[in-house]
């Protein structure tokens, strides 16, 4: 779901708070709204299901278990996503979770926010 506002709605969850702090300023300087950072899946699945972000980055892990289900529920809303984890990407993961552009920490946050960038061209924002 694409929302009018130009500047497109990030939601971002990380389970590390200075990551996820550093990566939102660097959202915000680069012109994207941000919702969180959120470190669990149900406050994930709660921000999803309540205000529909145009784009995610996800980390595998979180404080209360793996991000799985939370990608199948962005897949299923058609909403793009990046993978941002220090973990390998395995192919015991949920399709939805390998199908993500990845990137391996630790990784600048512009180079995040660069591949969240040409994720939202290549969708047609």
């Amino acid at each position: 779901m694409r929302s009018t506002d130009p500047k497109p709605t990030v939601l971002l969850v990380e389970d590390d708070a200075l990551v996820g702090l550093d990566l939102g300023e660097a959202l915000v300087r680069a012109g994207y709204r941000t919702a969180g950072p959120v470190s669990t899946l149900a406050d994930a699945l709660v921000h999803l299901r309540r205000r529909p972000p145009d784009l995610a980055i996800v980390d595998v892990r979180l404080r209360d278990g793996l991000s799985s289900e939370l990608a199948r529920e962005l897949h299923r809303r058609q909403v793009p996503f990046v993978v941002h984890s220090a973990w390998r990407r395995d192919t015991s993961l949920c399709p939805e979770l390998q199908a993500a552009p990845w990137l391996a920490k630790p990784t600048l946050p512009s180079e995040v926010v660069a591949t969240l960038s040409r994720l939202d061209r290549d969708a047609g924002r």
